[in-house]
């Protein structure tokens, strides 16, 4: 099935205009793409795509730029950029990620109308660099318990559970724009972990998810950089904004989603436990407490204790950890 240049890609930059360059070349081969919205979170230098040479002529597309007046952070640029778009459908995309060329094919298979959002595969630049292909391990195995897929298929609900645990990133969906607005779903506007909450509320609030095997993107890590992930400050804490929606939608959608989403966010907090100051961990350790108690009931709590003892062990740990402080 053909599909018609109607996609739109929200692209939020930030002191990037390298890779947004790269990434607007990629774009402007890629027939399927309608519109591009670039939204600058304020960068030292502006990355106005016109200013580098870039036209809607050359581009292929619709190009609309706008530009922070002070940094916000990613979640908020992706919202703004919503805002602009035109298309029936919209992907947000990074700037220093990638297009594989298999996403030129998802996008000619995948239709306009009648879905939610499509869900497509990645590759990780860290597996890349140690020679492999793929998502990162954790990624690979729920792909695997999942089922094989295809190229482009309806989610089956028993899926669901599985791949709403994958990483919480808004670049591997296709969205029909009317779903986002309907339902309100956005990022967090939060400077960090602003993805969280769109990751979640979609497949929370959805009616129909299509679902490709193909790896259409890669996702670009530089772990020794200045980008928001490496950010190692206060902002980390502000996480709970986009938990706290979620902890309540899951709590509503029923008892399938409950161990999913306390493995992802304790293995949440074990990452950001890593990147965050020394000297805030115990602030951490605090909100990390007064969320599970808040956000498990008892009954919550049990069925995660009958299907992962060591995940209801962790749990406890947690929130033991004010007493065990106190008590050292």
């Amino acid at each position: 099935m053909s599909s018609p240049a109607d996609l739109a890609v929200v692209i939020p930059v930030w002191n990037d205009a390298e890779g947004l360059a790269r990434l607007l070349d990629q774009i402007s081969r890629i027939s399927a793409i309608s519109q591009v919205v670039v939204v600058d979170d304020a960068s030292e230098r502006p990355a106005d795509p016109e200013a580098m040479g870039w036209s809607a002529e050359r581009l292929g597309a619709d190009l609309v730029f706008a530009r922070n007046a002070q940094q916000r952070g990613a979640g908020y640029a992706r919202n703004r950029g919503l805002a602009k778009v035109t298309a029936n459908r919209v992907l947000f995309f990074d700037s220093d990620d990638r297009f594989t060329p298999e996403f030129p094919h998802l996008m000619a298979e995948l239709p306009r109308e009648g879905f939610d959002f499509c869900l497509f595969a990645h590759a990780d630049s860290r597996v890349a660099g140690a020679g492999g292909w793929g998502p990162l391990p954790g990624d690979e195995r729920l792909w695997e318990r999942a089922g094989i897929l295809g190229a482009l298929n309806e989610m089956p609900d028993a899926a669901r559970p599985e791949l709403i645990q994958l990483s919480a990133y808004p670049w591997n969906k296709v969205y029909r724009t009317g779903f986002l607005r309907e339902t309100g779903t956005r990022c967090t506007e939060i400077m960090v972990h602003n993805d969280i909450e769109l990751h979640w509320l979609s497949f929370l609030r959805t009616e129909r998810i299509l679902v490709s095997d193909r790896v259409a993107a890669v996702h670009v890590v530089d772990q020794h950089g200045s980008r928001l992930t490496n950010r190692s400050g206060a902002e980390r804490l502000e996480m709970f904004r986009a938990l706290d929606p979620v902890a309540r939608a899951v709590a509503q959608a029923g008892p399938d989603y409950t161990l999913p989403f306390a493995r992802f966010a304790m293995a949440l907090f074990h990452w950001a436990g890593a990147q965050i100051a020394p000297e805030l961990r115990p602030a951490f350790a605090t909100r990390i407490r007064a969320f599970l108690a808040e956000a498990l009931t008892p009954e919550a709590f049990a069925r995660i204790a009958d299907a992962d003892p060591d995940l209801a062990r962790r749990i406890n740990a947690r929130l033991a950890w004010r007493d065990v402080a106190e008590a050292a």
